[in-house]
């Protein structure tokens, strides 16, 4: 198709709207990596808080980013064409500014799009964590590419609605990259249940295997865990 200088803005074509134009859409070949410079005057210590976001789909998406506070950048991966804006975490939440210890550590892991807020005057503090809202923020952390199939016929759960809504706590296509890079199980054949609560068991064994940790043998890891915890014993064969 002709190309578009890429301020030009003619019939309502300014470059963030392109992306909702099937004649005008363009994929990168590879993924890589975008670099932009954020103020200046923004304070070290809460330029933590910075965030790449990406317009596309008529929506802002936040796709995170490390700061460079000696080069005042911050870079993020880049799955595709937009318009990409570094915008700062300036409110909080009540249950997270008034938090004992981990208030810098909540602000950092909503600020980057890892976790999202239950609600919009509450994070959710001590709320449970769901099976599907873990997977989605281990794929996020990770920084993996999404691999899902496009047309949604090919889902490994039946029970993973396959849509996504944007500012959900988890989508299919987050569980989906999750399941084939091998990272999570169903708790039977085609069942995930994204929506139950997640047990600590469930999310050491989640955590080792996206980390590629080397296992050991079932019989010395029983030994040795029976000696650190007395309900060692309710440990689940699988998860040892």
């Amino acid at each position: 198709v002709d190309g578009l200088h890429p301020y030009e803005a003619t019939n309502n074509d300014a470059v963030y709207l392109r992306g909702n134009n099937i004649n005008k859409w363009l994929v990168p070949t590879n993924r890589g990596t975008i670099t932009l410079d954020y103020d200046p005057n923004i304070r070290n210590e809460t330029a933590r808080n910075l965030s790449v976001w990406r317009f596309t789909g008529n929506s802002w998406q936040n796709v995170g980013g490390t700061v460079n506070t000696s080069k005042k950048t911050i870079t993020a991966s880049f799955d595709g064409f937009g318009y990409y804006a570094v915008m700062y975490l300036r409110y909080g939440f009540e249950d997270v500014t008034g938090h004992p210890y981990a208030r810098d550590y909540l602000n950092s892991m909503f600020t980057k799009g890892i976790m999202q807020a239950r609600s919009s005057g509450n994070f959710g503090v001590y709320e449970n964590i769901t099976r599907g809202e873990f997977a989605t923020m281990i794929v996020k952390i990770l920084d993996l590419p999404l691999n899902y199939d496009t047309q949604n016929q090919l889902l490994t759960f039946n029970d993973v609605p396959n849509y996504a809504v944007n500012g959900a706590l988890w989508d299919f296509r987050h569980i989906e990259t999750a399941a084939r890079a091998g990272i999570i199980s169903g708790l039977a054949p085609r069942i995930f249940n994204p929506g139950g609560n997640l047990t600590r068991e469930q999310a050491a064994v989640i955590i080792a295997r996206a980390l590629n940790y080397k296992l050991g043998t079932q019989e010395k890891d029983e030994a040795a865990l029976a000696k650190q915890f007395v309900d060692a014993g309710l440990i689940d064969f699988y998860a040892v």
